[in-house]
């Protein structure tokens, strides 16, 4: 059941949506202090495996070192330039690619080439900024903020779910990273409402959007918003379902649809063969990124059957899951010109009532 019976106004303003100054609010309010998934545990396997990205404007490098997982801001502190520029590699030392200044796992400085040119040498200053690192199951977060709440405390009473959602048995099997042209609120409010499902996804999602509200429940919390689904135990998909869990090992069904929406940009969907990791961040005022990771059931048999049976369970969640991220991109640039154009104030349903809750926190936390 829906939490309201009754449709709702706009927290937001229309300028919410192109305006740099909000923007730099976002960014220092909510971005910051939060906690960003950016890689998965197995994609550094190594001591001295690095990944680089960019994360709300800032370069990072991701190393492994005896057997930890840091965070750096990809700049070196002698002269500015990035430590690296390769997206992954492997290296033995955290080393500056310009003039070779090496670096502690600590981000301390630990060797400078013909030193004695930097007499008196001001050490504290010469170490790298570092972020807290920390995981959950096989996802990789990093917070920008030096001080804030831990990973757990962010991710709150679902955090032995999600740890257990993405770890075996289940494997990820699909990677998305896409740019929008929209504010990054965009994308996330077509995440939390089903009332577009019927028309934008007609061949893939399209039936949930029939689903009746007596099958569904909304919960608004204060930092959260979550939609399940009961699927119905005697559907004809969801008895497949059950097979196809049985024959790969999975353990007990559950026969929901879980989507759950941690504020600002963090959304898990749970399903007893497939679980989803998808964040989004601001690249602009009206501009923005997605990075998404799709895990299918692996399970526990390793017969051939099995084998065989988890991989076309695999390839199944990637076709249909890239066809709901190309369906969904293609209103964002579309919402985003009539939102910069808009006389009208708007109006939100009952069914996407996840929005409101989200808009309320966006206007209490950016306060």
């Amino acid at each position: 059941m829906f939490v309201h019976k009754e449709r709702l106004e706009y927290v937001l303003e229309p300028g919410d949506y192109v305006s740099a100054e909000v923007l730099r609010t976002e960014v220092d309010k909510l971005f910051l202090p939060a906690w960003h998934p950016v890689a998965l545990v197995g994609d550094l396997p190594r001591d001295g495996d690095f990944i680089t990205l960019e994360l709300l404007g800032r370069p990072l490098l991701l190393r492994r070192h005896n057997g930890s997982l840091r965070a750096y801001l990809n700049v070196c502190s002698h002269r500015h330039c990035l430590l690296t520029e390769a997206a992954r590699g492997h290296s033995p030392k955290l080393v500056c690619q310009y003039h070779g200044w090496e670096y502690q796992a600590s981000g301390k400085i630990d060797k400078v080439p013909d030193g004695g040119c930097f007499k008196p040498f001001d050490r504290e200053n010469a170490a790298l900024r570092v972020f807290p690192v920390e995981t959950c199951g096989e996802l990789v977060f990093v917070r920008l903020a030096a001080e804030g709440p831990d990973l757990r405390s962010g991710l709150g009473d679902w955090y032995e779910r999600i740890a257990a959602a993405f770890a075996h048995p289940y494997r990820c099997n699909w990677r998305y990273d896409k740019a929008f042209d929209c504010n990054w609120k965009i994308p996330v409010e077509n995440t939390v409402e089903t009332y577009h499902l019927p028309l934008v996804h007609p061949t893939t999602l399209g039936g949930f959007g029939l689903i009746p509200e007596e099958a569904q429940s909304h919960w608004l919390e204060d930092r959260s918003t979550t939609l399940v689904f009961d699927l119905g135990k005697e559907s004809e998909p969801v008895k497949k379902q059950r097979q196809v869990v049985g024959w790969l090992g999975g353990g007990t069904t559950t026969d929901q649809y879980v989507h759950h929406h941690v504020f600002p940009n963090l959304v898990f969907t749970f399903s007893d063969l497939f679980t989803y990791c998808q964040v989004y961040w601001p690249t602009g005022p009206t501009t923005s990124r997605t990075m998404a990771w799709m895990f299918s059931l692996d399970g526990t048999k390793r017969n051939p059957f099995a084998r065989m049976i988890a991989r076309l369970t695999a390839r199944h969640g990637v076709k249909a899951n890239t066809a709901i991220q190309h369906e969904d991109a293609s209103v964002f640039a579309a919402q985003q010109k009539g939102i910069t154009a808009t006389p009208f104030r708007g109006c939100i349903g009952t069914r996407e009532e996840r929005i409101w809750c989200f808009h309320d926190y966006l206007k209490r936390a950016s306060s």
